[in-house]
């Protein structure tokens, strides 16, 4: 499992979504799990052996974050921007069924979702799931993500809406400095320590006012291991 990719639609990948870390660790686990060149089923079981073993999350809480991880999932949307129109959509079907006696969820992908998740062959993202398995914020996870659509150059500008946007906290930190001390340094810090980039971020302003977000990476050498 150590060897596992994780492949989204980029249009997911700039989706404007909140969740819980552990929730996006579940399904980046369950993206992990299967071949997006292919049709991918509906269904998808996950258990705690699983999500511990792929999310190095303690085993003896595994099952309680993962039943805590399905729920938020059901409970959250997404809003994607496509062919100049903006879709909100569902991640599941329907709450996920807690399989109590495997210690496991059974996750029902909604139609849309499924769409940017099965049977992928172009405009699409691929990371190996063990650089981003050690995070433990959701905001580093986010960038991880955002950046890694634009490896082939290591350069990517964001304007500062759509980067607080995606993030889903356009409603909050109205402050750059604010925003830049509780987001942004904390998530380049963690993601220098625990992921496989080495991360620069710079801010580029209009005037007085930050307007844009330039981030600058490449991988980390020491932290890279074989394919």
């Amino acid at each position: 499992m150590n060897n596992l990719s994780v492949t989204k639609s980029n249009y997911l990948i700039e989706a404007r979504y909140k969740l819980p870390v552990q929730a996006q660790k579940l399904v980046i686990a369950c993206l992990g799990k299967v071949d997006p060149r292919h049709e991918i089923p509906r269904e998808i079981t996950m258990t705690a052996s699983e999500f511990s073993e792929l999310m190095g999350i303690d085993i003896k809480n595994a099952h309680r974050e993962l039943y805590k991880a399905a729920d938020k999932l059901y409970q959250s949307d997404i809003i994607i921007h496509e062919n100049g129109e903006e879709i909100e959509l569902r991640w599941v079907q329907e709450k996920a069924k807690k399989l109590k006696d495997e210690a496991a969820v059974r996750l029902v992908w909604s139609d849309r979702v499924l769409r940017y998740i099965s049977q992928i062959r172009g405009n699409f993202t691929s990371y190996k799931l063990r650089n981003i398995a050690e995070l433990q914020s959701s905001h580093s996870i986010r960038i991880y993500e955002l950046l890694m659509r634009f490896t082939d150059t290591g350069d990517r500008e964001i304007f500062l809406d759509d980067f607080k946007s995606i993030l889903g906290i356009l409603d909050k930190y109205p402050e750059f400095k604010i925003l830049n001390r509780a987001v942004i340094k904390p998530a380049i810090q963690e993601l220098n320590q625990r992921s496989d980039l080495i991360i620069s971020c710079t801010p580029i302003k209009h005037g007085r006012t930050v307007e844009k977000l330039r981030f600058e990476f490449k991988q980390n050498k020491q932290m890279k291991l074989d394919v």
